[in-house]
């Protein structure tokens, strides 16, 4: 039987009713409790979006997704739309927003143990962006990811992923306040306006 590479059967959804259980549960994992905002503010943002409800965490507009891959959930992504209008950007996002686009932040995460260190991390990335861009926003440019300066695992997928490291800064809001952490960017190249 020949080798089936996982990555060909990545695909991503909106989270829903269906996800919760799942989603809380991978957020009660030590793995990516260490990374993750758990607070129950966050944890109410979810269950109010995949219930349409008014969402009021940070800017009330965050979307979650549930990555698969062999149709087995296995990660865990959230999206944000950046405006320069916000007024907690640091001058360093406010630097790399896009000039034409739509810049968008992620948060990832494998939830799934099964799927950790299987390689999935940065093409699954890499696939999310693409999946975004076409489906979801068309004008999705460029991509904000902030990993904790003490996440060097992280930081090594991002680059995989083409993400570039452009600047350290500290956090004022949130469960991670005060802790350091970095601004990577990957801009869509080709992108039609």
């Amino acid at each position: 039987m020949a080798f089936k590479n996982l990555t060909d059967s990545i695909h991503f959804e909106k989270a829903g009713r269906q996800h919760q259980q799942i989603i809380f549960a991978w957020l009660a994992e030590p793995h990516i409790q260490e990374f993750w905002d758990n607070s129950q503010e966050h944890k109410e943002d979810i269950i109010n979006f995949i219930h349409d409800r008014q969402q009021h965490y940070f800017y009330g507009t965050t979307r979650y997704w549930i990555g698969f891959v062999d149709n087995q959930p296995f990660c865990f992504l959230l999206t944000d739309q950046l405006t320069v209008t916000q007024t907690s950007l640091t001058k360093l996002h406010r630097q790399y927003l896009s000039k034409t686009g739509h810049t968008i932040t992620l948060d990832f995460g494998i939830g799934n143990k099964a799927f950790l260190g299987k390689g999935l991390a940065a093409p699954t990335l890499e696939k999310f962006i693409a999946f975004y861009n076409y489906y979801v926003d068309p004008l999705a440019n460029t991509f904000f990811i902030d990993p904790d300066e003490n996440n060097s695992r992280a930081q090594r997928v991002y680059e995989k992923a083409g993400f570039k490291k452009l600047g350290a800064y500290e956090m004022k809001e949130g469960a991670f306040t005060g802790q350091n952490t970095y601004l990577m960017v990957k801009e869509l190249a080709n992108h039609c306006d």
